[in-house]
């Protein structure tokens, strides 16, 4: 008989998979994360931004110097989506942390306003309420010049992709 926490993590996992749209096949990459790593590891991002670097192209660990995949796989991640949650970890761990410093006071997470507030189609963001394409929503929002508006766009369009998963 399994037990019930492994029961409620694949009735979790199959009712993310179930309110996915029908492009999405792929894992919640962020969900993963929060279910396998976050009490241990704390929020993904400021993880990856302490704990780890990229050097020639590839992510190092202040522990793990080197074969951080094979670390991943053995380390709660055998066999589900290794590669991918490292692609993730990369990314933040090169992305300065713009959103938790200028758009938490209104957002509690880049996650949870991907979750709740866009969708991704055709790789492009758009607004789940406006229907408005994200980066013509963006520019202007809270006064952010262009610049700033293609960083956040760029951000929450990678998020998206790692959330809503082909």
């Amino acid at each position: 008989m399994l037990p019930i926490k492994a029961i409620l993590a694949l009735l979790l996992t199959a009712l993310v998979w179930s309110d996915s749209s029908s492009a999405r096949s792929g894992i919640d990459l962020h969900w993963l994360w929060d279910d396998r790593c976050l009490g241990c590891h704390g929020h993904s991002a400021d993880f990856a931004r302490a704990m780890l670097h990229v050097e020639e192209g590839e992510l190092r660990g202040v522990h793990h110097e080197t074969d951080l995949r094979t670390f991943l796989h053995n380390h709660y991640l055998a066999g589900m989506e290794v590669d991918a949650v490292y692609r993730m970890l990369m990314a933040q761990a090169r992305t300065p942390p713009r959103f938790s410093e200028e758009c938490r006071r209104c957002h509690d997470s880049a996650v949870d306003l991907v979750r709740e507030s866009a969708e991704l189609r055709d790789g492009v963001l758009y607004s789940r309420k406006s229907g408005r394409v994200m980066r013509e929503f963006l520019d202007g929002h809270r006064h952010l010049d262009a610049a700033d508006a293609a960083f956040f766009d760029e951000l929450l369009t990678r998020i998206a992709s790692e959330v809503y998963r082909p």
